[in-house]
C-alpha cells in the first residue's frame, strides 16, 4: 500500500472571494477528482458482494470517522480525503467533507453516483446541504453522514444534481 497517498499535502484551496453555491461545488468537484488516488487505497474496506451494503459501510464510516461540524458561511473548506481524515479528530467536517469521501469512495468503487445540493427555505433557491446520491439498482440510495439515519433524506423545497 503506498503510504504517501494517504498523507495530506496540508495546502488550502480559497475557493473564492464571494464564496458563492457554484465556486463552493466546483472546489468541492475538483477535491473529489484530486481524492482518486486515497479513495483507490481504501476502497477495498467497504467493498461487499451487495452494493447497498458497500453504500451503507460508507455512510457509516462518514458518520463515525467525520464528526460532524459546520463551518461559517464565511469559511468555507473543500478538502482532498486525505486530508478530511488527518483534520477530522480535531476538527471534524461537514456535509461537503462527507460528501467528497462518499464520493470518492463510491467512484473507486464503480458505483455510479451524482452531488445533490439542496435548499432547505422555501424563499431562496441557494443549496444549503449537499450530500452523495448512490444509483443502486436502478434507485437512488442517499449517502448523507450529517443526517441520523442511512438512505434518509432531508426535507428541501428545491434541489440540484450535478453528476461528475
Amino acid at each position: 500500500m503506498e503510504i504517501g497517498l494517504l498523507r495530506p499535502k496540508y495546502k488550502n484551496l480559497m475557493v473564492s472571494r464571494y464564496q458563492t453555491a457554484a465556486e463552493i461545488t466546483g472546489a468541492i468537484i475538483t477535491a473529489i477528482k484530486e481524492s482518486a488516488p486515497a479513495a483507490e487505497i481504501l476502497a477495498p474496506t467497504f467493498y461487499n458482494k451487495d452494493k447497498n451494503k458497500t453504500a451503507k459501510l460508507i455512510w457509516i464510516f462518514c458518520k463515525n470517522a467525520i464528526p460532524y461540524k459546520r463551518e461559517s458561511g464565511q469559511r468555507q473548506t473543500a478538502k482532498t480525503l486525505p486530508r478530511i481524515l488527518a483534520d477530522a479528530k480535531r476538527h471534524g467536517g461537514d456535509c461537503k467533507h462527507m460528501t467528497i469521501t462518499a464520493m470518492s469512495l463510491c467512484k473507486a468503487l464503480k458505483i455510479p453516483c451524482k452531488i445533490r445540493l439542496i435548499s432547505q427555505n422555501f424563499y431562496d433557491t441557494s443549496p444549503n446541504h449537499i450530500y452523495c446520491i448512490a444509483k443502486i439498482d436502478g434507485k437512488d440510495v442517499v449517502i448523507d453522514g450529517v443526517l441520523k439515519n442511512y438512505n434518509t433524506e432531508a426535507r428541501y423545497n428545491y434541489k440540484y444534481d450535478i453528476k461528475i
